[in-house]
């Protein structure tokens, strides 16, 4: 299963809380939160050459559908995969029409607030869903090249 539970994901919740000094409740933050925030991310990916083309959306596809929801096989209270919110919020921003900026913004303060909440595993997949979708056109141009190096960054996957 991937490292992304309620149980986890609040507990991680709670401990950055502590760790950053605030008396502010901790947030319990959802299967649905974690994918929704990765649904932003991988749309971001798609758009931040200011198109997306049918091969990404088929791209982020595959991908749920060979790696996402066969290590995660839970569901919402409504009977949803949860690893189909990443669908759900990618074509949520979609039809928003979201700027990439906008998208990629909320996945980042998402992950701000909850560094901890994917491991090492999760992350690679991460890193490697938004590889596929960007060579989804054939090649991985300038605007992903730097959106994937800002992500690797972002997860600590970046090597100097």
């Amino acid at each position: 299963m991937i490292a992304i539970g309620r149980k986890r994901i609040a507990d991680n919740e709670k401990e950055t809380t502590k760790n950053m000094g605030t008396s502010e409740p901790a947030r319990d933050t959802t299967y649905e939160d974690q994918y929704r925030s990765l649904g932003y991310l991988f749309y971001s990916i798609a758009a931040c050459d200011r198109s997306i083309i049918q091969a990404e959306i088929n791209a982020l596809k595959e991908m749920t559908a060979r790696h996402w929801l066969v290590e995660d096989r839970s569901y919402d209270e409504l009977g949803i995969e949860s690893a189909r919110y990443i669908d759900i919020a990618f074509d949520h921003a979609l039809e928003q029409r979201l700027s990439a900026k906008e998208a990629y913004a909320r996945f980042v303060e998402d992950q701000l607030r909850e560094p901890r909440r994917f491991d090492g595993w999760t992350k690679s997949l991460i890193l490697r869903t938004a590889v596929e979708i960007a060579k989804a056109s054939g090649s991985v141009n300038r605007a992903e090249a730097t959106r994937i190096g800002d992500l690797q960054k972002l997860l600590g996957l970046h090597h100097a």
